[in-house]
């Protein structure tokens, strides 16, 4: 089963984001977890507990450093807790030091540590792959090193930090994803994430060929205008419901 979720702008209202992701059919929205605390703008403090009250559904995208594991693990298992949530994704990035063949192991470790406590508190964890600014869990060598560590960790599929699409296929070949952050890019550009449709991303072809297989969470990480967020849905819905007629077809005809 598809979910379709959104990440928040969070320079918004909170509950104007709401109200615009349950008139368009979104069933969660995520919100970024960054230095210990929640990222929203115009929410005052327990912003944890403001989301709470506000009765829609979430998922924590945790921005984590290499130092940031040990010194805001508790904090996120807290807010993870006090939202009753069952699931979080984290971002992994090194900023803070000099990436060296090393590096993806430091954050194997790291990941493992956390893992073991987020399972300890019944909550499943996500690991998100990287584009090639950020140099580490971006190639799939470093994915296989991850999760050949941590093989209970489920990916987080980015599919605005491909290379290519031989890229995108050594990558499932490390890991199938249960998760999608979808926008869309130019392959002459290191990073973006443009709305759908302004970039060069073949989405027909990627979930015909490549995730036709994808059963699971697909968040849009578009944070431009209603008609942006809307249309790129709309764009990955038609993509998606064409992958399940061509399946159907394959099925019927064997």
């Amino acid at each position: 089963m598809i979910e379709y979720g959104r990440s928040i702008r969070w320079f918004n209202d909170y509950e104007d984001e709401i109200k615009f992701s349950e008139s368009n059919g979104f069933d969660f929205m995520q919100l970024w977890f960054v230095k210990g605390e929640l990222v929203l703008d115009k929410v005052l403090t327990p912003k944890e507990q403001h989301v709470y009250n506000s009765n829609f559904p979430v998922i924590i995208h945790a921005l984590y450093d290499v130092n940031d594991y040990d010194k805001y693990n508790s904090e996120l298992i807290r807010i993870l807790k006090l939202l009753k949530h069952s699931e979080v994704i984290i971002h992994p990035i090194c900023e803070e030091l000099v990436v060296n063949k090393e590096t993806i192991y430091l954050i194997s470790d790291n990941i493992y540590r956390t893992n073991q406590l987020l399972k300890s508190e019944g909550v499943r964890l996500y690991v998100e792959n990287n584009s090639i600014i950020d140099k580490v869990n971006y190639m799939p060598g470093d994915l296989k090193i991850v999760f050949d560590r941590n093989p209970d960790v489920e990916l987080v599929l980015d599919i605005a930090h491909i290379d290519s699409y031989k890229h995108l296929q050594n990558i499932l070949e490390v890991k199938f994803p249960k998760c999608l952050h979808i926008s869309d890019k130019r392959f002459i550009s290191f990073h973006e994430h443009l709305a759908v449709g302004q970039g060069e991303l073949n989405f027909d072809l990627i979930f015909r060929k490549y995730l036709k297989e994808f059963e699971g969470k697909v968040i849009f990480e578009v944070v431009g205008t209603d008609e942006e967020i809307i249309n790129s849905k709309n764009i990955i819905k038609t993509a998606i419901e064409n992958k399940y007629y061509i399946n159907r077809n394959i099925l019927a005809y064997n």
